[in-house]
């Protein structure tokens, strides 16, 4: 396998960029006459930044333009090189990652193959999650802008591992290691320039992050003169932020809030194309009535899908149709609607029902309770109109929302159901690390108690597997087993979307929430 870096067309975009800033209203105020407005975004967001500490809080980076990744994620699937000029996998167990040249970090050191190897050396001690993903493996400079990873097991998926926000930010791993000898507060990396990426961290406290482009940055100049990120946690005042031109953009708004903008002038709900499901309607396996797989598969076949991407959501969903989206050539369809399957399942669980009454069984009725929360509203809407689907069915369902739902999902009691957001596909594209996390007997995220050796078979075999066609068909295989099991389904789709201002209501949404890059520029 080998991955090369497709170099930007940098004259093109620097002869275009006038063109396109010209006439562009923004929040950084007017220009002289016969001048084009400075080119500047304020962005809102939900989640504050704490620090710059790569390994605590470095997966905040790529998204706001001031860390970059080894690989790039892409909407088809496969990483692309980013910082790297190119990836190839020469040997079952070796791969060699080759830096493009002139890149230093903003302190002024250069990255070169020692560099690169200190770096993953380091986050393979320093980062839980990467050090698990390659469990053994080892790093060494092999030329002047080259370094090489060797593992102890095929890994097919090193290149999505290396497009991963939380697995390998790029920074400068001497810098960082002599700031913790100093025993100085992580507040004082702020200005330590250890970072390639276009955009500078000039200050940063619990209201906002303030940014400026990088005049050394190794992939041509930045569009933006300035960057400012906001921490602004109720969903409401990030709209109304960009309604009184205080703001650029909103980030993460609920798919209610669409409705809302219809008709105004001053703020755009703003899609882009989504990379798989959304919201998972997940089951503890180890209670009631959920320990049944005929009632696990008996409820998924209950909801209709269509009616929730249609309708409850006013087509801001695709439909559900399994583990993935129709996109990915391996995808299955394993969530088909059918009411009378579901009717039968339950029948044959032996929850029976008299004309429309309620399901029972040995005089009980079939209910359990659906936990939301707060931080998604979707997971409220998605989860009403359920409770009304499986009503039809006799069905009771209670809504409890819950502050912190992944606190209580991760106990193995005291829960039935839930809605939340997860997905199989990772930041970087991987479609390995989640299936091990989520659905292996005794994986860290295997909330819902799923333990199933057959299943952990065709999970491990996928994770050393280095044919691409063979891959495919474990894939397949397993989205069949995860459905013949009732293991796991999900709601919906949600299209990923922003709430705009006027300059910016031609911002492509992108993929794996990497919200500005060295490109990013007012839309006119």
């Amino acid at each position: 396998m080998q991955l090369t870096r497709l170099p930007l067309r940098r004259a093109v975009l620097a002869a275009a960029l006038p063109l396109l800033l010209a006439g562009c209203a923004t929040t950084g105020g007017a220009a002289p006459p016969g001048e084009a407005a400075p080119a500047t975004l304020t962005l809102a967001t939900g989640f504050a930044i704490d620090d710059l500490d790569p390994l605590e809080n470095g997966y905040w980076g790529p998204e706001f333009g001031y860390v970059e990744l080894l690989m790039r994620p892409e909407r088809g699937g496969e990483p692309s090189p980013w910082v790297l000029s190119g990836l190839e996998n020469p040997g079952p167990l070796t791969w060699v990652l080759t830096l493009n040249e002139g890149i230093s970090f903003q302190n002024g050191t250069v990255l070169d193959g020692e560099a690169l190897a200190a770096l993953l050396t380091y986050q393979l001690t320093g980062s839980p999650d990467f050090a698990a993903a390659l469990p053994g493996a080892t790093v060494a400079a092999t030329g002047p802008l080259e370094a090489t990873l060797t593992t102890t097991r095929p890994a097919p998926n090193v290149p999505a591992l290396l497009a991963d926000e939380s697995m390998v930010p790029v920074y400068d791993v001497a810098a960082y290691q002599a700031h913790v000898a100093s025993g100085a507060p992580a507040a004082d990396l702020v200005g330590a320039g250890l970072f390639t990426a276009p955009y500078v961290v000039d200050s940063l406290d619990g209201e906002s992050m303030q940014l400026s482009p990088n005049p050394a940055y190794w992939d041509g100049a930045p569009a933006l003169e300035d960057l400012t990120v906001r921490f602004v946690p109720e969903v409401s005042a990030r709209i109304q932020a960009v309604q009184a031109g205080e703001a650029d953009i909103a980030l993460y708004p609920p798919t209610a809030s669409a409705q809302t903008l219809n008709g105004r002038s001053d703020s755009y709900f703003v899609t882009g194309e989504p990379t798989g499901p959304t919201f998972v309607l997940e089951f503890n396996q180890r209670a009631a009535p959920f320990d049944d797989p005929l009632v696990r598969r008996a409820v998924y076949a209950a909801v209709d899908y269509d009616q929730l991407a249609d309708e409850v959501m006013n087509g801001l969903y695709s439909p559900a149709i399994g583990l993935y989206d129709d996109a990915r050539p391996w995808a299955e369809k394993t969530q088909v609607t059918d009411a009378a399957q579901a009717g039968a399942l339950l029948d044959q669980a032996g929850w029976t029902r008299e004309g429309d009454g309620p399901r029972t069984r040995d005089g009980a009725p079939l209910t359990f309770t659906m936990l939301t929360y707060p931080q998604q509203p979707d997971s409220d809407t998605l989860a009403l109109a359920v409770q009304s689907q499986l009503a039809t069915q006799g069905v009771a369902v209670d809504i409890t929302q819950v502050p912190d739902i992944t606190s209580v999902v991760e106990q193995p009691t005291g829960w039935q159901a839930s809605v939340r957001g997860n997905g199989f596909i990772s930041f970087g594209g991987d479609y390995v690390t989640p299936l091990v996390n989520s659905l292996r007997t005794g994986g860290p995220s295997n909330y819902t108690g799923v333990a199933d050796p057959e299943l952990d078979a065709l999970i491990d075999q996928l994770g050393v597997e280095l044919d691409t066609t063979a891959r495919d068909d474990l894939l397949r295989r397993i989205q069949q087993r995860v459905a013949e099991n009732g293991y796991l389904g999900y709601l919906g789709i949600r299209l990923p979307a922003v709430v705009a201002g006027p300059a910016w209501q031609g911002y492509p949404v992108p993929i794996s929430n990497l919200w500005v890059d060295a490109t990013t520029a007012p839309s006119g």
